[in-house]
């Protein structure tokens, strides 16, 4: 949004206009924006074309989430209705990771149903469960496991998920234990390690310690994941003075760590 001769405007469009014709409170999204924002992304880190997974809870509006699924972009959804979301938008299933905690088992059989790319358990108990579900349902489920990799993002206590305090994922010995669980159960794939480590973030130093943690539990594992699930919400810019992530040397810092893994982990 910006001011065109003093009058505030979206897309060149009069934002007054906007509210005389829909009234208030009335949501604008910008096109070009969404899509600068999206090839801006997939150029920047194309040197190893990820599967991009859209966060469906920061917008669950079905007609932003289907021109975004025109970019080629899965979904990271946390409940059953940001699935079925997610699926009504067109989203394809192989490109659709649920994670989260306190998923149910309604939620957990859904998921297994709908043949999705991943679940990412976030406890043992959980791991058990889809075990149960994926044996009574007949199927292999491909899982992931989230590692907490106690690594401090330096943003907001409030919103900081990756620190051994915070309750999301498992530490380190409770992660080496899952990996054998998993390799003994005839109804999961272990495909997936998965972190995340909070929101806001403008550093790329914090992803490049998560990274090194992750390589070392790798090692430990002697595991091959055909996965690795990056979390860590990329902050925004709110101000022309604030600091931005360097997608660049995120992208160098991911290259690195790819590269060495390879090297190391070839079992």
């Amino acid at each position: 949004m910006k001011y065109i001769k003093k009058i505030l405007t979206i897309e060149k469009v009069k934002v007054r206009d906007i509210a005389k014709k829909f009234d208030t409170p009335t949501y604008c999204y910008s096109y070009n924006q969404l899509k600068k924002n999206i090839n801006d992304f997939k150029k920047n880190f194309e040197s190893f074309s990820p599967l991009i997974c859209f966060a469906i809870k920061s917008n669950t509006n079905v007609n932003l989430i289907r021109e975004i699924k025109k970019f080629g972009l899965g979904a990271d959804v946390v409940s059953i209705g940001e699935l079925m979301m997610a699926l009504k938008a067109g989203i394809n299933p192989k490109k659709i990771v649920f994670s989260g905690v306190g998923k149910t088992s309604k939620e957990i059989a859904y998921a297994i149903d709908k043949k999705i790319l991943l679940i990412n358990a976030e406890s043992k108990s959980e791991i058990k469960e889809i075990d149960r579900i994926a044996k009574n349902k007949k199927k292999k489920v491909q899982i992931g496991i989230r590692l907490n990799p106690n690594t401090d993002a330096n943003t907001l206590s409030q919103i900081s998920t990756g620190k051994k305090e915070n309750k999301f994922g498992v530490n380190e010995k409770t992660f080496l234990e899952l990996v054998n669980y998993c390799t003994g159960s005839k109804n999961i794939s272990l495909k997936c390690l998965s972190v995340h480590i909070g929101s806001q973030i403008l550093d790329h130093k914090p992803y490049e310690k998560m990274l090194n943690v992750i390589d070392k539990i790798i090692v430990k594992t002697k595991h091959n994941f055909e996965f690795i699930d990056l979390g860590g919400g990329m902050g925004i810019s709110y101000g022309d003075n604030n600091k931005k992530l360097s997608y660049t040397k995120y992208n160098i810092a991911i290259k690195k760590f790819l590269k060495k893994t390879l090297y190391k982990n070839n079992f």
